[in-house]
């Protein structure tokens, strides 16, 4: 109980009074915050004092272990999963992600992968879609999806095996009369689909997929 007591002790002075190294501005200097504690979480942060919490979904194994796709592919000690351009044939990625109790409500939330290409291109596109959607408990479960697609551009003179980093935004509340709430199931789907033109040669590889938050809460709920 003495450690809890002076953990939340320091985190509170770090907060409140801010913190830096020595000749640097103090931390509240440049980012004023707000913060409060509260019967529940402990710690409440509002304005500029929220901060990011990233998640990896948990990615269903199952279905592409019956299916035999996605390819994993493996360089040195990186692995990561190939796909081609979606053709009613497997080869997509199914997730869930549990929407923490400390996520804010109000913000959009932030989808993003990194991915590398199995073969060199120049000057091309690659396009990958992300459907995803939610249920609250008790709810009836939808079986409707939102998409978002997001085409990238290679550069010229892209090599084999040059990474890029993909960002999705969803819209918490696009969903009229029904936004996401914390502790939602967040389902997710990726897909590659065409480019809409000057397609990639080869595959994409993704090797990472996380899911990032706007919190405004520290610890968790009391039951």
């Amino acid at each position: 109980m003495k450690k809890i007591l002076l953990t939340l002790g320091i985190v509170a002075t770090i907060l409140f009074n801010g913190c830096g190294f020595p000749g640097e501005p103090m931390l509240d200097d440049a980012y004023p915050r707000d913060v409060y504690f509260t019967e529940g979480y402990g710690i409440v942060l509002e304005g500029d004092s929220k901060l990011y919490l990233e998640l990896r979904p948990d990615l269903d194994y199952t279905t592409i272990t019956a299916q035999g796709k996605p390819t994993q592919i493996a360089r040195g000690v990186i692995h990561g999963y190939s796909l081609p351009i979606y053709a009613a044939d497997n080869e997509e990625l199914f997730l869930e992600n549990h929407i923490p109790h400390r996520w804010d409500e109000e913000s959009n939330i932030l989808v993003h992968l990194h991915c590398y290409l199995s073969a060199a291109n120049d000057t091309k596109n690659f396009n990958i879609q992300l459907s995803w959607e939610h249920f609250t408990d008790d709810d009836i479960v939808p079986a409707t999806s939102n998409d978002v697609e997001v085409e990238t551009a290679t550069g010229a003179g892209a090599a084999q095996f040059q990474s890029y980093h993909v960002e999705f935004i969803i819209d918490y509340d696009i969903d009229v009369g029904d936004p996401i709430l914390s502790t939602d199931e967040l389902h997710m789907r990726i897909r590659r689909i065409a480019a809409t033109a000057d397609e990639i040669a080869g595959e994409i590889v993704i090797t990472h997929i996380g899911v990032v938050y706007l919190i405004d809460k520290l610890g968790s709920p009391v039951p």
